[in-house]
């Protein structure tokens, strides 16, 4: 009995994990895209702002991800870890190119690469993370040799 219990809390704390490292994953993903999509004039508080929410929500994911990362398996690990690498280098491309040559004139860069080079591995690290919850809900070696 206790060995069930056991594999059922395991697999809860992975559930746990994985939700809440793909909400981290979806906050950040929505920050990059609301910073390089402001519209009109923009003045210069509203575009720090949004840069601060990145860096935030980077060092979150950063400070979180690690204890969770236990229960995921590599292939999960090194997709949400090249997501996060790719981020950090977008946020330091962007900050020092907006610094050089001001927001207006790269945001239109930013919007592309975003999107052509943040959102393809957000959306490999979720699907790992999908089948993450997919695995954690077939029963046990224990379970299948029971049924």
């Amino acid at each position: 009995m206790r060995t069930i219990e056991a594999e059922g809390a395991r697999v809860e704390r992975r559930r746990s994990a994985v939700v809440e490292i793909r909400k981290h994953l979806a906050g950040l993903y929505r920050s990059f895209v609301w910073w390089a999509s402001l519209y009109g004039e923009v003045e210069d508080h509203y575009e720090k702002e949004r840069r601060e929410q990145v860096v935030r929500l980077l060092d979150e994911l950063s400070n979180q991800y690690l204890p969770r990362s236990v229960w995921l398996t590599e292939d999960s690990r090194t997709k949400v870890e090249n997501f996060v690498r790719r981020s950090e280098e977008l946020c330091s491309e962007f900050s020092a190119e907006i610094e050089d040559k001001g927001y207006p004139r790269v945001k239109r860069s930013m919007e592309r690469r975003v999107s052509k080079k943040l959102r393809p591995l957000k959306t490999e690290a979720e699907a790992g993370l999908e089948a993450e919850l997919v695995e954690s809900r077939r029963p046990g070696w224990r379970e299948r040799l029971r049924k």
